[in-house]
Protein backbone atom coordinates (compact mmCIF):
# COMPACT_ATOMS: atom_id res chain seq x y z
CA UNK A 1 0.00 0.00 0.00
CA UNK A 2 1.26 3.68 -1.24
CA UNK A 3 1.13 6.01 1.90
CA UNK A 4 0.17 9.10 0.48
CA UNK A 5 0.49 12.64 1.58
CA UNK A 6 -0.83 15.93 -0.54
CA UNK A 7 -0.42 19.49 0.03
CA UNK A 8 -2.38 21.16 -1.99
CA UNK A 9 -3.63 25.02 -1.28
CA UNK A 10 -6.97 25.50 -3.63
CA UNK A 11 -9.25 22.98 -1.38
CA UNK A 12 -11.32 22.14 -4.16
CA UNK A 13 -8.44 20.29 -5.82
CA UNK A 14 -6.78 19.07 -2.59
CA UNK A 15 -10.21 17.07 -1.71
CA UNK A 16 -10.84 16.03 -5.46
CA UNK A 17 -7.45 14.64 -5.87
CA UNK A 18 -7.19 12.96 -2.24
CA UNK A 19 -10.26 11.61 -3.01
CA UNK A 20 -9.07 10.25 -6.09
CA UNK A 21 -5.85 8.94 -5.18
CA UNK A 22 -7.99 7.06 -1.97
CA UNK A 23 -9.91 5.18 -4.53
CA UNK A 24 -7.52 4.11 -6.45
CA UNK A 25 -5.65 0.00 -5.77
CA UNK A 26 -2.79 0.26 -3.62
CA UNK A 27 -2.88 3.76 -2.32
CA UNK A 28 -4.10 5.57 1.22
CA UNK A 29 -4.31 9.33 1.36
CA UNK A 30 -2.85 9.58 4.67
CA UNK A 31 -1.94 12.89 5.05
CA UNK A 32 -3.92 16.58 3.53
CA UNK A 33 -2.56 19.78 4.25
CA UNK A 34 -4.00 23.37 2.34
CA UNK A 35 -0.51 25.22 3.55
CA UNK A 36 3.09 23.84 4.50
CA UNK A 37 2.28 24.83 8.16
CA UNK A 38 -0.71 22.44 8.58
CA UNK A 39 1.32 20.04 6.79
CA UNK A 40 4.16 20.34 9.33
CA UNK A 41 1.88 20.77 12.28
CA UNK A 42 -0.11 17.72 11.58
CA UNK A 43 2.87 15.24 10.35
CA UNK A 44 3.13 12.68 12.71
CA UNK A 45 6.57 11.63 14.89
CA UNK A 46 7.09 8.78 12.50
CA UNK A 47 4.90 9.86 9.20
CA UNK A 48 5.43 6.45 7.38
CA UNK A 49 5.06 8.08 3.81
CA UNK A 50 6.07 6.99 1.09
CA UNK A 51 4.95 9.86 -1.44
CA UNK A 52 4.60 13.54 -1.10
CA UNK A 53 2.44 15.82 -3.65
CA UNK A 54 3.28 19.23 -3.23
CA UNK A 55 2.14 22.07 -4.46
CA UNK A 56 5.09 24.30 -5.91
CA UNK A 57 3.24 27.90 -5.34
CA UNK A 58 0.93 27.32 -2.09
CA UNK A 59 0.40 31.34 -2.12
CA UNK A 60 2.04 34.51 -3.94
CA UNK A 61 4.00 34.59 -0.67
CA UNK A 62 5.13 30.76 -0.32
CA UNK A 63 6.96 28.93 -2.70
CA UNK A 64 7.57 25.76 -1.85
CA UNK A 65 11.32 24.74 -3.65
CA UNK A 66 12.64 26.99 -0.97
CA UNK A 67 11.10 24.69 1.63
CA UNK A 68 11.90 21.36 0.21
CA UNK A 69 15.08 20.79 1.64
CA UNK A 70 13.20 20.97 5.21
CA UNK A 71 10.54 18.87 4.10
CA UNK A 72 13.30 16.52 2.32
CA UNK A 73 15.07 16.22 6.29
CA UNK A 74 11.73 15.44 7.81
CA UNK A 75 10.85 12.96 4.88
CA UNK A 76 13.94 11.54 4.43
CA UNK A 77 13.03 8.12 3.12
CA UNK A 78 10.08 9.45 1.02
CA UNK A 79 9.79 10.37 -2.53
CA UNK A 80 8.66 13.82 -3.50
CA UNK A 81 6.34 14.95 -6.30
CA UNK A 82 5.74 18.59 -7.65
CA UNK A 83 2.95 19.28 -8.74
CA UNK A 84 2.76 22.80 -10.83
CA UNK A 85 1.52 24.66 -13.42
CA UNK A 86 5.35 25.84 -14.01
CA UNK A 87 7.73 24.62 -17.10
CA UNK A 88 10.18 26.80 -16.87
CA UNK A 89 13.71 25.51 -16.35
CA UNK A 90 14.57 27.31 -13.67
CA UNK A 91 11.82 26.17 -11.29
CA UNK A 92 12.40 22.71 -12.17
CA UNK A 93 16.26 22.30 -11.90
CA UNK A 94 15.85 23.93 -8.54
CA UNK A 95 13.06 21.78 -7.58
CA UNK A 96 14.96 18.99 -8.29
CA UNK A 97 18.06 19.67 -6.75
CA UNK A 98 16.70 20.76 -3.61
CA UNK A 99 15.49 16.75 -3.47
CA UNK A 100 12.01 16.65 -5.52
CA UNK A 101 11.95 13.26 -7.56
CA UNK A 102 9.69 14.47 -9.90
CA UNK A 103 7.77 17.13 -11.86
CA UNK A 104 4.03 16.59 -12.98
CA UNK A 105 2.71 19.73 -14.61
CA UNK A 106 -1.52 20.29 -13.22
CA UNK A 107 -3.94 19.71 -16.44
CA UNK A 108 -1.86 16.72 -17.20
CA UNK A 109 -4.83 14.47 -16.73
CA UNK A 110 -5.36 11.84 -14.25
CA UNK A 111 -3.36 9.26 -16.45
CA UNK A 112 -0.61 10.91 -16.41
CA UNK A 113 -0.73 12.01 -12.63
CA UNK A 114 -0.97 7.83 -11.88
CA UNK A 115 2.03 7.37 -14.36
CA UNK A 116 4.04 10.04 -12.39
CA UNK A 117 3.31 8.27 -8.97
CA UNK A 118 4.04 4.88 -10.39
CA UNK A 119 7.40 6.22 -11.51
CA UNK A 120 8.86 7.80 -8.76
CA UNK A 121 8.03 5.05 -6.36
CA UNK A 122 9.15 2.43 -8.22
CA UNK A 123 12.53 4.96 -7.65
CA UNK A 124 12.67 6.51 -10.83
CA UNK A 125 12.26 9.90 -12.03
CA UNK A 126 9.62 11.57 -13.38
CA UNK A 127 9.57 15.09 -15.52
CA UNK A 128 6.51 15.71 -17.30
CA UNK A 129 7.17 15.70 -21.45
CA UNK A 130 6.23 19.83 -21.75
CA UNK A 131 8.67 20.33 -18.67
CA UNK A 132 11.09 18.22 -20.44
CA UNK A 133 10.73 20.42 -23.74
CA UNK A 134 11.64 23.01 -21.99
CA UNK A 135 14.95 22.13 -20.02
CA UNK A 136 16.31 19.98 -23.19
CA UNK A 137 17.39 23.18 -24.71
CA UNK A 138 18.69 24.84 -21.59
CA UNK A 139 21.21 21.94 -21.28
CA UNK A 140 22.21 22.26 -24.95
CA UNK A 141 22.65 25.78 -24.70
CA UNK A 142 25.08 25.34 -21.99
CA UNK A 143 28.69 25.82 -22.82
CA UNK A 144 30.38 23.34 -20.18
CA UNK A 145 28.49 20.52 -19.43
CA UNK A 146 30.87 19.43 -16.96
CA UNK A 147 30.44 22.68 -14.82
CA UNK A 148 27.83 22.91 -12.29
CA UNK A 149 24.73 23.76 -12.83
CA UNK A 150 23.60 27.26 -11.85
CA UNK A 151 20.23 28.36 -13.16
CA UNK A 152 19.59 32.04 -13.85
CA UNK A 153 16.23 34.04 -12.41
CA UNK A 154 13.70 33.14 -14.43
CA UNK A 155 12.83 36.67 -16.39
CA UNK A 156 16.12 37.69 -16.98
CA UNK A 157 17.94 37.33 -20.07
CA UNK A 158 14.62 36.51 -21.97
CA UNK A 159 15.05 35.65 -25.21
CA UNK A 160 13.65 37.05 -28.19
CA UNK A 161 11.80 33.72 -29.30
CA UNK A 162 10.72 31.45 -27.04
CA UNK A 163 8.88 27.94 -27.23
CA UNK A 164 5.54 27.54 -25.64
CA UNK A 165 3.78 24.82 -24.05
CA UNK A 166 0.53 23.70 -25.17
CA UNK A 167 -0.95 24.60 -21.89
CA UNK A 168 0.95 27.92 -22.29
CA UNK A 169 -0.62 28.71 -25.97
CA UNK A 170 -4.32 27.60 -24.67
CA UNK A 171 -4.17 30.27 -21.64
CA UNK A 172 -2.64 32.48 -23.73
CA UNK A 173 -4.73 32.68 -26.63
CA UNK A 174 -8.29 33.02 -24.23
CA UNK A 175 -6.27 35.48 -22.40
CA UNK A 176 -5.88 37.54 -25.73
CA UNK A 177 -9.69 36.60 -26.58
CA UNK A 178 -10.30 38.41 -23.42
CA UNK A 179 -11.86 35.57 -21.26
CA UNK A 180 -11.53 35.81 -17.53
CA UNK A 181 -9.69 33.50 -15.49
CA UNK A 182 -12.55 31.38 -14.36
CA UNK A 183 -13.91 31.53 -17.76
CA UNK A 184 -10.57 30.00 -18.83
CA UNK A 185 -10.11 27.38 -16.35
CA UNK A 186 -13.67 26.09 -16.96
CA UNK A 187 -12.79 25.89 -21.07
CA UNK A 188 -9.20 23.75 -20.03
CA UNK A 189 -11.59 22.11 -17.21
CA UNK A 190 -8.43 22.40 -14.74
CA UNK A 191 -8.94 24.63 -11.46
CA UNK A 192 -8.35 28.49 -11.02
CA UNK A 193 -5.41 27.96 -9.76
CA UNK A 194 -4.03 26.57 -12.25
CA UNK A 195 -4.68 29.03 -14.41
CA UNK A 196 -3.08 31.76 -12.36
CA UNK A 197 0.00 29.48 -12.33
CA UNK A 198 0.48 29.93 -15.95
CA UNK A 199 -0.80 33.27 -16.39
CA UNK A 200 2.11 34.21 -13.40
CA UNK A 201 4.37 31.85 -15.60
CA UNK A 202 3.98 33.83 -18.91
CA UNK A 203 4.40 37.06 -16.90
CA UNK A 204 8.09 35.98 -15.79
CA UNK A 205 9.04 34.49 -19.17
CA UNK A 206 7.44 37.96 -20.84
CA UNK A 207 8.79 40.36 -18.13
CA UNK A 208 5.39 42.15 -17.57
CA UNK A 209 3.16 43.44 -15.24
CA UNK A 210 -0.50 43.14 -16.18
CA UNK A 211 -2.55 41.74 -19.33
CA UNK A 212 -2.51 44.47 -21.62
CA UNK A 213 1.10 44.19 -21.82
CA UNK A 214 1.22 40.56 -22.04
CA UNK A 215 -1.42 40.22 -24.89
CA UNK A 216 0.79 42.64 -26.93
CA UNK A 217 3.88 39.84 -26.49
CA UNK A 218 2.36 37.39 -26.89
CA UNK A 219 0.58 38.29 -30.57
CA UNK A 220 3.22 36.80 -32.41
CA UNK A 221 3.33 33.18 -31.23
CA UNK A 222 -0.74 32.92 -31.73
Amino acid sequence: MKRIALIEDDKLLLNRMAMFLAGQQGMSCVLKAETLGQFFENLPDEPGIDLLLIDIELSDEVNTIAHLQKVRKLLPDSKILVITGHNHPDYILQALQKGANGFYLKGSGLAKLLEAIETVCAGGAYLAPEAAAHIIPFFNRQPDSSRPFHAEPAGQGAPEKMDLSRREKEVAQRLIEGQSYQEIASDLLVSLNTVRHYVKCLYKKFEVSNKIQLSKKLRPYM
